[in-house]
C-alpha cells in the first residue's frame, strides 16, 4: 500500500517536509492548502516538480478545510472556486493522483431544539450548485488519472448523500474514507460509504480514542488492522494524518509490526 504523510505544522519548509518524507520512506505528501504555505502565491508547479525530482516522492492536495463550492453567497462562491481551481489546475500540471476535499453541511438553524440544515431547505439550489461543481470537474479532470475525493468528517447528513450520488455520477469523483472521523461519529458514516466501496480510493488512516483524532496509529482504542486490510484490498492510497512527525515515526512502526507496511 502506498502510505503518505500529511502537511505538519512543524515543517513550514516545504523542502524539509518532502525530505522528511522520503527519509522516513513514506510515499507522498499531502498539501493541505489550509497552511499558508500551500497557497496560491506561496507553492507553484515548478517548485513541487523540483522536489518531486530531488527525494523521489509524490504529491497530492488537500483543500482548504472550510473550501465550499456550493456557498448560497455568489461572491464568496466565487472566492471557494477559484481557490478550487487552483488546486485542480495544479494536480492537473503535476499529473497527481489525488485531490481531497471536506463535504461541509453549511449552515443550520436550531428550531425547536432541532436542527434545520439551511441545504435541506434551500434544496434545489443547493443541488443545482453541486451539478454544476461536478460538471467543472469532470471538465477539467475528464480523461486524466487525477481523482478528486469527498471526504467524511463529522457524519453526513441525508442530504449530504444526495449530493455525494450526484458528485460521484462522475467518474473523476472518488471517496476519502477517513477512519478516525467515522470512529468518533459511531461510524455514521460506514454504510454509505462501504455502499460505495468501490468509489473508495483514498485514505485518511490515524487512530482516536474516542476523544482525540489524529492519535498515531496504536495509540488509541481503534481496531486498525481490519481497516488497513480494506484499504490493502482496494488499493487505495492511504494518508496517516497525525499532526506531528513522532507521531508518523510511531504510526510506521505500528504499520511494521502489522506487517502492512
Amino acid at each position: 500500500m502506498i502510505y503518505g504523510i500529511p502537511t505538519l505544522m512543524e515543517f513550514s519548509d516545504k523542502d524539509v517536509l518532502a525530505r522528511f518524507c522520503a527519509d522516513q520512506g513514506f510515499r507522498f505528501v499531502e498539501m493541505n492548502m489550509t497552511f499558508p504555505w500551500f497557497q496560491p502565491g506561496t507553492v507553484d508547479a515548478g517548485m513541487v516538480r523540483a522536489l518531486m525530482q530531488k527525494y523521489g516522492v509524490g504529491f497530492t492536495v488537500h483543500l482548504h478545510d472550510q473550501v465550499n463550492p456550493f456557498e448560497f453567497s455568489p461572491e464568496m462562491r466565487r472566492a471557494h472556486l477559484e481557490n478550487a481551481l487552483f488546486a485542480i489546475d495544479l494536480a492537473c500540471e503535476l499529473e497527481l493522483p489525488r485531490l481531497n476535499m471536506h463535504l461541509l453541511p453549511g449552515t443550520y438553524s436550531s428550531i425547536n431544539g432541532v436542527k434545520t440544515y439551511l441545504y435541506v431547505h434551500c434544496r434545489e439550489l443547493y443541488l443545482s450548485y453541486v451539478r454544476a461543481f461536478r460538471d467543472l470537474v469532470d471538465e477539467k479532470l475528464r480523461g486524466r488519472d487525477t481523482l478528486f475525493c469527498i471526504e467524511n468528517t463529522s457524519g453526513w447528513q441525508p442530504f449530504q448523500h444526495e449530493a455525494i450520488d450526484i458528485l460521484l455520477e462522475s467518474d473523476c469523483f472518488a471517496l476519502t474514507y477517513d477512519i478516525g472521523h467515522d470512529f468518533r461519529t459511531g461510524f455514521q458514516d460506514e454504510a454509505f460509504l462501504l455502499s460505495h466501496r468501490d468509489r473508495i480510493r483514498h485514505f485518511h488512516i490515524h487512530d482516536s480514542d474516542g476523544k482525540a483524532n489524529h492519535l498515531a496509529l496504536g495509540a488509541g482504542c481503534m481496531d486498525l488492522p481490519p481497516f488497513l486490510r480494506l484499504a490493502d484490498s482496494l488499493d487505495a492510497t492511504a494518508l496517516v494524518e497525525v499532526k506531528e512527525s513522532g507521531a508518523l515515526i510511531r504510526s510506521k512502526e505500528y504499520l511494521i509490526g502489522q506487517g502492512m507496511w
